[in-house]
């Protein structure tokens, strides 16, 4: 078998690699599919928007699955063409069979969800055992993220990105809320909804350009040029991470009992003496 996509990640320093975050990341969730012994069933959260913008990327899933599902919580979005099911509704109130799904993806979803601890245990829910959960966020280590979170805490953010982006949240923008996006909180609400120790690997590609336009981009040019030089891999603009449900464990083998005679009548318990 070809050499894990997302080990391969995680194993180097992925900045200015040669590849486009859509291609990239449908790269490594195409792997996880065709590592699965059958087709897999597979859930695509936040299906409207994301990878689905580019129609190639999806539709390259959609061939290695048994069933593709999505959920996309915009009701102005129609069912994807990639999509066997579908549903407008987020996770949390969706309506999924428990147990089914062998891998789930999303891109750029993680940090908008408000309440990472019932997206985690409806996704629990949903996935089979042994069943992955493979996505994409902003990494809370990076500069431009640690900024928007600060901007966000004085409730600046919105104004800011109207500013240098106001096309796209016209478009299209849910606001974000960067409670799911640091490894240490990742790991730890994993845990506590019963997933294994997460695998992280990070990836950057040209800094977030589109932010810092005009004026605001030799600051830009600064931050890029200490990436090639100080080469921390754990501080990269773009976080991916697998949770893995852990498979089901074996049934409990009853304790032998020994041999009696089925209708043999039980021995009445002998007096004490008088």
């Amino acid at each position: 078998m070809a050499s894990d996509r997302f080990e391969d990640l995680a194993r180097s320093y992925n900045f200015r690699i040669p590849s486009d975050r859509v291609t990239l990341f449908t790269d490594v969730v195409a792997d996880r599919l065709s590592r699965r012994p059958t087709p897999p069933r597979v859930l695509d959260i936040g299906c409207g928007h994301g990878i689905a913008q580019n129609t190639a990327a999806p539709h390259r899933l959609r061939a290695l699955a048994a069933e593709l599902w999505g959920v996309e919580p915009d009701p102005s979005v129609a069912q994807p063409a990639h999509t066997t099911h579908f549903q407008h509704a987020t996770l949390e109130s969706a309506t999924l069979p428990e147990a089914y799904f062998d891998i789930a993806y999303s891109c750029l979803v993680m940090e908008h969800v408000a309440d990472p601890t019932a997206f985690l245990r409806a996704l629990h829910r949903t996935l089979a055992p042994g069943g992955e959960y493979v996505f994409m966020t902003m990494n809370a280590r990076h500069y431009f993220v640690r900024i928007a979170s600060a901007m966000r805490a004085l409730r600046l953010d919105e104004i800011a990105l109207r500013l240098v982006r106001r096309r796209e949240v016209d478009d299209y923008h849910y606001p974000v809320q960067y409670r799911f996006n640091h490894p240490a909180t990742i790991t730890r609400l994993a845990h506590a909804c019963g997933f294994e120790t997460p695998r992280f690997a990070y990836v950057e590609f040209d800094g977030p350009r589109p932010y810092f336009p005009g004026p605001l981009r030799p600051f830009l040019h600064l931050m890029n040029w200490k990436r090639t030089r100080a080469r921390r891999a754990e501080v990269l603009l773009e976080l991916y991470a697998i949770l893995r449900k852990p498979d089901a464990k074996p049934d409990a083998k009853p304790d032998a009992k020994p041999d009696a005679k089925p209708d043999a009548p039980l021995s009445p318990p002998a007096r004490p003496p008088s």
